[in-house]
């Protein structure tokens, strides 16, 4: 039986298939022809778009997933508070059992939902982001006009908003990922594009994400510059510590290093994380690879004891993400590895946001 994971192989080169493949291009020229319809539809005023009483940053990428969506809406949140504005976020919140439903996940001094409610990635930014409220839902203005009525927001982040033009914004920020910023070039399924190139034009920032190590950041950015104008800024991922989500004891990163772990990753580009893992000196023993907004039942936990007993590990390392949705499972023996956004240009993009 085919699967979720064979296809996503397919989509991003790990695996070739003559018939498949022929398949997905097929549909990937009628994904192209329905953005199009869509594009035109607005730009004739076809479709109507909302506007809201206050500011909207939208934050979001043309690929699908793994682009560091979450940490950027954290930065831009904490420096939006840092500029003593009250900031709310608004997400669709991808992977719950409910996308249609409107649910307030944080009202910023406490959780109001789960990730199976709220979503994984709502719930972390809400869990990060004290002082910030967390509204999800599939329409996003209705959303935000909760944010703006219940907690007198002055900015919307819009999360992962690019593609959704029903909502006017303000500034649109796309990421891009130095590790794999465009997969194969091709559009979703024949691969991970969900715009064409072209569609950077939009973007009136260009934030590259995930620099660390990366070769061709030069190239990258001509290509870039090729399909917009936008500022285009720089980020890296900065670890900060570890912690037991099921205790709360915190550790330094120091403690990775030589250390051999099970590395546990359900989200959009695993490798980025194994990657991550090991510049900080760790032997990875083992991995876990799950899909992204996985949900985990007491048979995964089990399964990944076993993995790691017998492959004699002490740790066992996830994402920040992952632990959201293990959390309420009583996971003993894991540990999330805590990370921020960095922005090269700092100084220019305190100023730009």
């Amino acid at each position: 039986m085919l699967s979720k994971e064979y296809f996503e192989d397919l989509m991003h080169g790990r695996k070739q298939s003559s018939c498949w493949g022929a398949v997905l291009a097929v549909l990937s020229l009628l994904t192209g022809a329905a953005i199009r319809l869509r594009r035109i539809c607005f730009g004739l005023h076809l479709f109507k778009r909302k506007g809201l009483p206050c500011p909207v940053i939208s934050v979001g990428n043309i690929t699908l997933g793994g682009t560091g969506k979450t940490p950027a809406v954290i930065q831009i949140a904490g420096l939006l508070l840092r500029k003593r504005l009250r900031p709310a976020v608004v997400s669709r919140g991808y992977g719950r059992k409910d996308e249609a439903e409107t649910v307030i996940v944080s009202d910023g001094s406490s959780m109001l939902a789960d990730p199976d409610i709220g979503g994984d990635e709502p719930v972390l930014i809400g869990a990060k982001l004290p002082g910030v409220p967390v509204v999800v839902g599939r329409n996003r203005h209705q959303a935000a006009s909760v944010a703006l009525q219940r907690f007198l927001a002055e900015v919307v982040i819009l999360d992962d908003g690019f593609q959704h033009v029903q909502l006017k914004r303000d500034l649109d920020i796309v990421l891009v990922d130095a590790g794999n910023p465009f997969g194969n070039g091709r559009l979703f399924p024949k691969g991970v594009l969900r715009e064409p190139l072209a569609a950077l034009k939009r973007a009136d920032a260009v934030l590259i994400t995930k620099t660390e190590g990366a070769r061709e950041l030069e190239a990258l950015k001509k290509v870039i510059r090729e399909n917009t104008h936008a500022r285009i800024f720089t980020s890296r991922q900065v670890p900060v510590d570890l912690i037991d989500f099921h205790g709360g004891k915190v550790l330094p990163l120091s403690s990775l290093r030589g250390a051999r772990v099970l590395a546990l990753a359900g989200i959009a580009r695993p490798a980025s994380f194994f990657e991550l893992i090991q510049s900080l000196g760790a032997e990875i023993a083992a991995v876990c690879v799950y899909a992204d907004h996985f949900r985990y039942q007491k048979t995964d936990l089990a399964k990944v004891y076993r993995k790691a007993a017998d492959a004699n590990i002490g740790m066992i390392v996830t994402t920040e993400k992952d632990a959201v949705r293990l959390k309420n499972m009583n996971a003993e023996g894991f540990w999330s590895l805590r990370i921020e956004l960095s922005v090269v240009e700092r100084e220019e993009w305190n100023r730009f946001s």
